[in-house]
């Protein structure tokens, strides 16, 4: 008995390591007062990440085809995405996803 409840602990603990595992966040930001290029450099430092967050800062004209064009670029499309408006108080548009696997990764 203490052996088949050790093994099926060992084959539970191997089947859901994966949903135990903690991940890792990177975030980029687009705000106003950004340089050419900076965007780009924070997206890079976020290639070895699990999950991603994306903030557009609404003064753009285009933020939300922007928005739009790196979510099809970096998020894995067939997980869930968390995605925000701008409203009173909060002018970005946000996008919580996970980051889309590759093999440029490091």
């Amino acid at each position: 008995m203490k052996k088949t409840i050790t093994i099926f602990t060992f084959f539970f603990l191997i089947f859901f390591s994966e949903i135990s595992v903690a991940k890792s966040w990177c975030k980029a930001i687009y705000n106003q007062n950004i340089l050419p290029g900076e965007l780009q450099k924070q997206i890079n430092k976020c290639r070895n990440s699990d999950n991603f967050f994306l903030a557009i800062h609404s003064s753009y004209k285009n933020a939300g085809h922007l928005l739009n064009s790196l979510v099809a670029e970096y998020c894995d499309l067939n997980r869930r995405l968390l995605r925000t408006e701008p409203r009173e108080g909060d002018s970005f548009f946000t996008i919580v996803c996970e980051f889309r696997k590759s093999n440029l990764r490091k």
